[in-house]
């Protein structure tokens, strides 16, 4: 079943009910949110990925100019691991406006494959930010040229040609997974915790080919790797000249967006000022550059555009556990 076929506006066009009026804090504010002159301390952004990789150098960027417009220091707190739910867990313990968190699509689909410390339903969605750029990337002296020759070799060597991908149970893994069932061949999956620990082994020949982000753009700049095909819906602005694999026939890609959520019951007019900030820095040049090196698109949704997403999300991410179980691969 292909649970990644719906692109981000099929999801956003299904009229589907709110989340809950406390997604956007419509409801009974506790009191220690509501303290007037927010913000007049600094504010905890909660990035559940480790310092230095491609989310936190955008999330640098972005709460730097965030915090010129809030006239608030932003603290970058990283908590990498636990799928990128750290963030989430942070909001659900959280007291008032003062902690937000980066939200990976991982958030949805966590609840159904293990217990988890948050209820996605009550999180408050500020603001959706970008889209992660996923495409099949191999070394430049691998002798496959196109998905073609790579699929054909795969067909005459049954679980022979590995490919790295981060996390068990990722998008990435899934949608390839879906391709490879539909192209009828048998691949070797291999987790890893991330592209920092990915992308060495690609470029080691530890694996053959790999689901990497925009932390292959520079390796492919500088001659060392290349794509092969794109596993977004359309071409990457900076691959061009790269296929999809929507393009090749198959009707799977991934539709992998984050953003900003805050705590549940975060008042509106806290929501406001946060997402105006970040909506500022969104479209800043210095920041649109740190995008566009991450080969990653602009993708923004005010807070009820976000809501909506998230609660489509967590609809369809039942589907994905569900493939999931059918392949063995979780409980």
């Amino acid at each position: 079943m292909l649970f990644s076929l719906m692109s981000r506006r099929g999801l956003l066009g299904k009229g589907v009910a709110a989340v809950g009026a406390a997604v956007l804090g419509l409801g009974l504010a506790p009191a220690a949110m509501a303290a007037d002159n927010f913000p007049n301390k600094p504010i905890t952004l909660v990035v559940p990925y480790g310092a230095g990789g491609p989310t936190d150098t955008f999330m640098r960027a972005l709460a730097t100019h965030a915090s010129e417009k809030l006239g608030q220091t932003i603290v970058v707190e990283n908590r990498a691991g636990a799928n990128g739910t750290f963030g989430a867990a942070n909001l659900a313990r959280a007291r008032d406006s003062y902690t937000i968190a980066m939200l990976p699509a991982t958030v949805f689909r966590e609840p159904y494959l293990t217990k988890v410390a948050y209820d996605a339903n009550k999180l408050t969605y500020i603001i959706g930010l970008t889209d992660y750029v996923f495409g099949l990337a191999v070394r430049q002296d691998a002798p496959w040229q196109t998905w073609a020759e790579f699929a054909a070799d795969a067909a005459k060597r049954p679980g022979q040609i590995s490919v790295g991908l981060a996390g068990a149970t990722g998008t990435a893994r899934i949608v390839m997974g879906e391709i490879a069932d539909a192209a009828k061949i048998d691949l070797n999956f291999i987790p890893y915790k991330g592209d920092s620990e990915l992308t060495p082994d690609l470029l080691g020949g530890h694996v053959d080919a790999a689901a990497l982000t925009g932390t292959a753009v520079q390796y492919i700049d500088s001659g060392r790797m290349r794509y092969l095909v794109m596993l977004t819906e359309e071409r990457a602005a900076r691959s061009a000249q790269v296929p999809t694999f929507k393009e090749l026939g198959f009707a799977s890609w991934v539709d992998s967006p984050f953003g900003i959520a805050g705590p549940p019951n975060m008042p509106t007019e806290h929501v406001q000022l946060v997402h105006d900030a970040f909506k500022m820095a969104l479209e800043q040049p210095q920041v649109l550059e740190v995008l566009n090196g991450l080969n990653q698109p602009v993708n923004y949704m005010d807070s009820k555009t976000y809501q909506d997403y998230a609660a489509q999300s967590l609809e369809r991410e039942k589907g994905r556990v569900e493939y999931l179980r059918s392949k063995g691969l979780v409980d």
